[in-house]
């Protein structure tokens, strides 16, 4: 389940707690051999782009600060590859 958020005392503190961004794991279609955008494709701030490869389909990748964490991303995932999470590196990825 996820946090509702900083309480109060953090907040005044500047405690930030940081916002979920996708997490692209190894179940994505692309890591198997097949060719799909369907992340990128219904992502509205562009947060995900696709690195090229020799002789495999392009590898998602997620620009964390470009991510606003609504969640587009994974209900278009055909194989449940996505899910929310804490950022990995706080930047762009």
């Amino acid at each position: 389940m996820e946090s509702p958020g900083p309480s109060r005392r953090a907040l005044f503190r500047g405690q930030f707690l940081t916002k979920p961004v996708a997490l692209i794991g190894d179940g994505c279609l692309a890591e198997a051999g097949i060719f799909c955008r369907s992340c990128g494709d219904a992502c509205p701030t562009s947060a995900i782009r696709f690195l090229p490869r020799i002789g495999l389909p392009p590898q998602a990748v997620v620009n964390e600060a470009a991510c606003t964490h609504c969640g587009q991303c994974v209900g278009a995932c055909p194989s449940e590859a996505i899910t929310l999470g804490a950022a990995r590196h706080g930047g762009a990825s």
